[in-house]
């Protein structure tokens, strides 16, 4: 087979990756670097090669491509057919749970570190009567409510940023029952503990319920005590009449927006319990 020159800048990538191989010299770079080698190995910018030299070389190519692909076929099939299982993957080295969350798994096996925020409610305060249904019924709440797998680890400015204010002389803010009722439901739906709670509730008690909390010569040591003193000694203010009274006096001051009007009158009537349909009257 009669044989020609050839340069070797001109040839393909296969062919001169096959001639690298041939001569045992790396082939796996880009074809500027293959050309540099092969002509540092022949000492020339050309070379001789008969056709059938490289035609070989694209039929081993074709060849070697075309293999690759049967292969492939074949490990789809036989993974789809469920007769060949997916490699595992490579084991990665722990992590510090501190850094990083655990996966569900881990968090399912994992036994909690924390009980979550729970509340006895008793039937009645002998200061202050029949507390109402909602506040006797929040167990039943609790437990309907689904535990988590992973809890937030809440910090205490978080609660307290989230809780309500109880001030007994400001007409807006909620009465001691309702103040006790709102922290219990999110007490609930967050999981916080319970000294978390007892603490945050202390910290937003304003007006005369701050000077009550700061001379007090006990410290309460449950919620339980807490909330029943508060409620007794806090009873509401005003009786429903009283504030049917207040709301309907109630104007709009000078410097206050319409929507500060609307909340202010709003937050008025559910302290007075009033349904939306009679505070929507008084606006």
């Amino acid at each position: 087979m009669p044989r020609q020159k050839f340069a070797i800048a001109d040839l393909t990538c296969p062919v001169l990756r096959k001639l690298l191989r041939d001569r045992e010299l790396r082939s796996a770079e880009r074809k500027p670097d293959l050309v540099k080698r092969l002509i540092d190995s022949e000492g020339s910018d050309e070379m001789e090669l008969s056709d059938n030299e490289i035609e070989d070389n694209d039929d081993d190519l074709r060849q070697t491509v075309s293999a690759l692909v049967e292969n492939v076929a074949s490990i789809m099939a036989a993974i789809k057919n469920g007769q060949v299982g997916v490699p595992p993957v490579p084991p990665v080295p722990p992590v510090p749970s501190a850094v990083l969350p655990q996966d569900d798994d881990a968090i399912a096996e994992a036994p909690h570190q924390r009980t979550p925020f729970n509340i006895t409610a008793p039937t009645h305060s002998t200061a202050f009567g029949d507390i109402e249904p909602t506040l006797r019924r929040r167990n039943e709440t609790m437990t309907s409510i689904r535990q988590p797998t992973a809890e937030y680890v809440f910090q205490p400015r978080d609660v307290i940023g989230i809780l309500p204010t109880f001030d007994p002389l400001d007409d807006v803010s909620p009465s001691a029952e309702q103040f006790i009722n709102r922290i219990e439901k999110l007490a609930q739906v967050y999981h916080w503990e319970e000294y978390l709670v007892l603490f945050a509730a202390q910290a937003k008690l304003k007006g005369p319920a701050k000077r009550w909390i700061d001379g007090l010569q006990t410290t309460f040591a449950t919620w339980e005590e807490f909330y029943k003193a508060l409620i007794a000694d806090f009873p509401s203010r005003f009786t429903t009449e009283d504030m049917r009274q207040r709301l309907d006096s109630s104007r709009r001051a000078h410097n206050e927006t319409t929507e500060e009007y609307f909340f202010r009158v709003c937050a008025m009537g559910r302290r007075a319990k009033l349904d939306d349909e009679t505070i929507v009257y008084y606006i």
